[in-house]
């Protein structure tokens, strides 16, 4: 079925965007995969223009503006509560660095233009003012037929920008399509110029498969089947059958969070050690948020569902350490696990409406209290003996009293001294 096109979708700013600058004698169109979007039916968050302005044009129409990328004619049009990047019409030299052109010559022809880009669904054109849509490349067909396929010679695309085989893999997950055969045949011998890419990039396309497909096994899949996993991580390319099947799995079934499924993508490789993990993780430049995220649930991510509902203290220890915050997380990967983990969920959620403390600082007592009643300075050993106390609250919930724990500091303060 032929994709349609709803122009009602086109927000009414666009258009008069394309308006100023036709009324200023130049052409205008809508471009890239917004248009493919569209076409699809889906929503559209940044909308991206090419016109045959060239920027120091479009600075002059426009009363704001930001030179975003002048020497690639790209200038941000501010209008109307909004960014619209604008780009000039072009074409561009060699790529020795695997990532940006070595010169840009603007051009009138917008079919030179749409030569550049990547896939042929990325490459379709449309003028709002008239309505009619350039599609050189047959980009429409291939949504038809829900195929990525690279514009032109994949060999050379892929020499261009060492970012589109990485590209390609995760458009085969976000979009549910299939890669063209020549497409994916041309990405081994591409693994040179991948390898150029930096790590922020490579984060950011990872980011994007794993939040916004269904599955984002489908780009693993073929990130592992053309080596481009073997670049990124080896130590997951690697994995035997089993354990690779498994950990697609996993990562199709959980929650469409960053952190949550690459950790379900990595427990098999990493979830045994951290040193390693963490190392991997700040390669790929997580944030310390992200990284300090995926290694607690790597730590936890296995989860003994049936120990744990047949031993309530070993259900509380279990609670404080896998926090508050993170219960629902790890949850989930154990589900996608193949685990039943209803009753499970259903007691750690009766023990914390019951007020269980997780933290030394949840506990009626504090360092103040401790120091008092041992009458010692702050030092190391009072949050030891919290430790202490909260260690036997979870084996005991029945010491969850002040007067009981403030009992038992002297004995936890000897515990804490012995070697």
């Amino acid at each position: 079925m032929a994709p349609t096109l709803d122009e009602d979708a086109i927000p009414r700013p666009v258009r008069e965007v394309c308006e100023r600058l036709h009324e200023a004698g130049h052409r205008a169109w809508i471009v890239g995969g917004c248009i493919r979007d569209l076409l699809m039916g889906e929503p559209v968050s940044d909308w991206d223009l090419a016109t045959s302005a060239r920027p120091e044009e479009v600075q002059a129409i426009f009363r704001r503006t930001i030179p975003t990328g002048l020497q690639h004619g790209t200038v941000t049009v501010l209008y109307k509560g909004e960014g619209y990047e604008v780009t000039t019409l072009r074409g561009e030299g060699a790529y020795s660095d695997g990532r940006r052109p070595d010169n840009v010559e603007f051009v009138r022809d917008l079919d030179l233009d749409l030569e550049r880009r990547d896939f042929t669904v990325n490459a379709i054109a449309l003028d709002p003012l008239t309505g009619e849509l350039v599609d050189p490349f047959d980009g429409i067909g291939d949504l038809a037929r829900r195929r990525i396929r690279a514009v032109r010679d994949p060999a050379l695309r892929f020499g261009e920008d060492g970012l589109r085989v990485l590209r390609a893999a995760r458009f085969a997950a976000t979009l549910g399509f299939r890669l063209d055969p020549a497409t994916e045949a041309a990405i081994p011998a591409s693994l040179d110029t991948f390898r150029k890419v930096s790590a922020e990039r490579v984060h950011e396309e990872w980011k994007k498969a794993l939040t916004k497909a269904p599955r984002p096994s489908r780009a693993f899949d073929v990130m592992r089947a053309t080596g481009i996993l073997g670049v990124t991580c080896p130590r997951l390319a690697a994995l035997a059958v089993a354990g690779w099947d498994r950990a697609m799995v996993r990562v199709d079934g959980c929650p469409r969070a960053f952190e949550v499924r690459l950790a379900g993508l990595l427990l098999d490789v990493g979830g045994d050690d951290p040193k390693w993990a963490d190392g991997w993780l700040r390669g790929l430049r997580c944030s310390n948020q992200e990284r300090k995220a995926v290694l607690h649930l790597l730590a936890h991510g296995r989860v003994d569902v049936a120990a744990l509902e047949a031993d309530e203290a070993a259900l509380r220890r279990w609670l404080a350490e896998v926090g508050r915050d993170a219960l629902d997380d790890v949850l989930a990967i154990a589900h996608a696990d193949g685990h039943d983990v209803v009753a499970l969920r259903a007691g750690a959620e009766a023990w914390l409406a019951r007020g269980l403390p997780l933290t030394p600082a949840e506990l009626p007592v504090g360092g103040g209290d401790v120091m008092a009643a041992l009458d010692v300075r702050p030092g190391r050993v009072i949050g030891d003996v919290l430790e202490a106390l909260l260690a036997r609250v979870l084996d005991d919930p029945s010491l969850l009293d002040r007067d009981r724990l403030l009992a038992l500091v002297p004995e936890a303060y000897r515990e804490s001294l012995d070697p």
